[in-house]
């Protein structure tokens, strides 16, 4: 899937990014304060290890993010395959483009384009001190069905709520 908004283009993952990423928030404690299995300790080849190998199955869907006005990459939309009726989905954003709504601009779109195939939902979780990405979800019309209690664990080792959000894209009636 590839697809461009207002602001951004969205194109397919390719290694060639990776050093890109690493650069732009690989190392940033508070871009991964909330990401599960990330580190700040990390040099590129670790990175590249948990880039390459969280997502490393036909399962799996990564993109990228670029600005169109400056073509910088500035963020990642993760995909994954749940089951034949729908999928998962995670984003996140290097700093300087935080709360300034595109991530709201890029997941929107993403949602969207998945209107357009035959899944029945789009499931995305955040942990529950996430504020941003909490907002980010709603904006973009996910419902929060579930909260898992003591789940997640950030990079300084405080756990926290695990936030279970959805989508309907195809409403079943009865």
């Amino acid at each position: 899937m590839e697809f461009e908004t207002k602001n951004l283009e969205v194109k397919k993952f390719i290694p060639e990014y990776i050093s890109v990423m690493y650069e732009a928030w690989g190392k940033d404690k508070e871009v991964g304060k909330y990401l599960p299995g990330f580190r700040v300790d990390w040099d590129l080849e670790g990175f590249t290890n948990y880039i390459i190998g969280t997502y490393k199955d036909d399962y799996y869907e990564r993109l990228i993010i670029k600005d169109k006005k400056t073509n910088k990459v500035i963020g990642n939309i993760s995909l994954y395959q749940e089951d034949s009726r729908s999928k998962s989905v995670n984003i996140w954003l290097i700093k300087d483009y935080w709360g300034k709504g595109f991530g709201t601009e890029a997941l929107t779109k993403t949602v969207e384009e998945l209107k357009k195939t035959n899944l029945g939902s789009i499931y995305a979780t955040c942990d529950g001190r996430n504020e941003a990405a909490k907002i980010i979800l709603e904006r973009a019309g996910f419902e929060l069905i579930d909260t898992i209690p003591n789940y997640r664990e950030d990079i300084d080792g405080n756990i926290g709520d695990e936030l279970l959000y959805e989508i309907e894209l195809i409403r079943v009636q009865y």
